[in-house]
């Protein structure tokens, strides 16, 4: 449930604030100092959508309803499936970049909504809202954060469970990229620890990686093992340990290769002998995030220090805010974020400034007449490193 303008405004008069803010916001800055100035500041750009915020939304309102039990599985696989037809057959839809990222983004969401497991627990909440105050003191905080988890509720053990709904590639939650991938729900978990004074250990943040699973299988040692793999696919990634299985359930290798084929191509094990089948089983791949005091409180406080230049960024003049953005932040014509899905870079407004740039900037060449060369020089040099779309998008 989405707080509205009075109750904002209630929590601000409480803590002496003139703004709520949203982890969005700081995000936004962090990945373009420009859309921030436009988005937030100057308000003269409008939001744009992209093919993984149009599907997003869509994703988030039927994870939504399976876990308050609107939906089960049968119904949100249909309403998947009829989201997709319609997306398909609307001339001015927005699409993918290749279509091997459309086919594995489908084929993972659809294979979710008809396999995934529900939150099992009590006291189940969506958009569920969190406050968080940051800097300052309890009574008195520098920011407050209000921000919506999309799942929360408590285990059998008693612990606060979070969840947090990832629709993007595992490589973009890596060990490097982890600490500020989790930025948002380590900021939520630390909400409810003030708010309801939950000790860190009894709070479980988790991504859940709706793209993979875990497969579970039985080594010939008799431990079980697991393997992250693609939901799509994740039978055919098994291939070589299903000839070994079906070799030792003596059946031979012609008609082991028939069988993992159909089994591969149905992307489940039906078919196979119950004796193989027995030995493997899938689950979400979640990742668990370690929460600990230190580790919320260095979080506070890289959040506190991200406010406090945001905060001097809106003082300085709109010429000056430029040029801080300029020199901070120089647009990376290479970068798929900033000519894809920033607001800002993708902009009539942006296009209309280069455009002009460009014409100012055009060089102009002489021929000395000692017909010495002349010396050109980079107007701009940016070291930038390219990010992909994988490494972007949740």
């Amino acid at each position: 449930m989405r707080l509205n303008k009075e109750q904002k405004q209630k929590i601000m008069n409480q803590y002496g604030v003139d703004r709520i803010w949203s982890f969005s916001r700081v995000n936004v800055a962090h990945n373009c100092l420009q859309e921030y100035i436009h988005t937030y500041l100057r308000h003269d750009i409008p939001h744009t959508d992209n093919v993984y915020t149009v599907f997003g939304s869509e994703v988030h309102d039927i994870t939504e309803s399976l876990t308050t039990k609107e939906f089960d599985l049968n119904t949100a696989s249909d309403a998947w499936k009829q989201f997709v037809k319609k997306w398909e057959e609307d001339p001015e839809a927005l699409h993918f970049d290749t279509e091997k990222i459309k086919q594995s983004y489908l084929g993972n969401l659809t294979h979710y909504f008809a396999h995934t497991e529900l939150p099992q627990g009590t006291k189940i909440h969506t958009e569920l809202p969190v406050m968080t105050k940051v800097g300052g003191t309890d009574v008195k905080p520098k920011y407050v954060f209000v921000g919506y988890i999309d799942t929360e509720y408590i285990d059998d053990d008693g612990n606060v469970v979070l969840i947090d709904y990832k629709s993007s590639s595992k490589s973009s939650f890596s060990k490097a990229k982890l600490p500020e991938k989790s930025m948002q729900l380590m900021l939520y978990a630390t909400g409810i620890h003030q708010h309801d004074k939950v000790p860190f250990e009894k709070i479980k943040a988790r991504f859940d990686m709706m793209k993979y699973v875990t497969v579970h299988y039985k080594q010939e040692n008799g431990k079980w093992n697991t393997s992250i793999q693609e939901r799509s696919i994740w039978v055919s990634k098994m291939q070589k340990k299903l000839e070994t299985k079906l070799k030792k359930a003596g059946i031979d290798k012609e008609e082991s290769r028939k069988l993992i084929q159909i089994a591969s191509l149905a992307n489940n094990m039906d078919n196979l002998p119950d004796s193989v089948k027995e030995q493997f089983y899938i689950t979400n791949y979640y990742i668990e995030l370690e929460l600990t005091e230190e580790k919320c409180q260095k979080l506070l406080e890289d959040i506190e220090k991200r406010c406090d230049e945001l905060m001097e960024l809106e003082s300085l003049s709109e010429e000056d805010q430029d040029s801080f953005a300029e020199v901070n932040h120089r647009y990376n014509p290479d970068d798929y974020y900033e000519t894809h899905l920033c607001s800002y870079h993708t902009s009539e407004l942006f296009k209309k400034k280069e455009s002009l740039l460009k014409n100012v900037l055009k060089p102009e060449f002489s021929v000395e007449e000692n017909n010495q060369d002349n010396e050109m020089h980079s107007l701009f040099n940016d070291d930038k490193e390219d990010t992909t779309l994988e490494e972007l998008f949740s």
